[in-house]
């Protein structure tokens, strides 16, 4: 399985990101991962706010047999997708938008 995420946007407009293969991780946080993105409930769309200003944009991208695309803001992260969330935001550094 394969995770990209991409997290931009906000008052400084600051992009961090990740990129995981889960062939590549430690044995640990790779079955953390798999469980994580399997408890998110993902579907593709994109769920952005119109009204709100300065808000967190998150772009996640699963490759596991297909590929699924989700594109949300601060005032639209499902609940169930919050600790995937959170954990990709943990391993995400400074980078380019591609």
């Amino acid at each position: 399985m394969k995770v990209r995420f991409l997290q931009s946007g906000g008052f400084a407009g600051m992009v961090r990101g990740c990129e995981l293969d889960s062939a590549a991780l430690a044995p640990e946080l790779a079955r953390e991962l798999e469980q994580l993105v399997g408890q998110s409930q993902i579907t593709p769309g994109e769920y952005l706010s119109e009204t709100a200003r300065d808000l967190q944009q998150y772009e996640i991208t699963i490759e596991n047999g297909g590929s699924v695309s989700v594109v949300f803001d601060d005032a639209n992260i499902p609940a169930s997708a919050r600790p995937l969330l959170n954990f990709l935001k943990k391993l995400a550094r400074p980078t380019t938008l591609k």
